[in-house]
């Protein structure tokens, strides 16, 4: 999956929530600034960020990473 994909699957999910990236960043013990390159696709979250970011979001790992 490509960075931007998998970064807006987070969004969505995020806002789905109700969540501010400042929420989920607290959440999951990261940065406000880390969310932000996640959903725009600058980074991608190692895979424990990633597991931690779909307990957070009540998603299954495998949203994020399904084509």
């Amino acid at each position: 999956m490509d960075s931007k994909k998998l970064g807006k699957r987070i969004k969505i999910a995020r806002i789905e929530q109700d969540l501010t990236q400042g929420g989920l960043a607290e959440a999951i013990g990261a940065l406000q600034k880390s969310i932000s390159r996640y959903e725009t696709g600058v980074s991608v979250p190692t895979l424990e960020t990633l597991v931690k970011i779909a307990k957070t979001l009540n998603k299954p790992y495998a949203y994020f990473l399904d084509e």
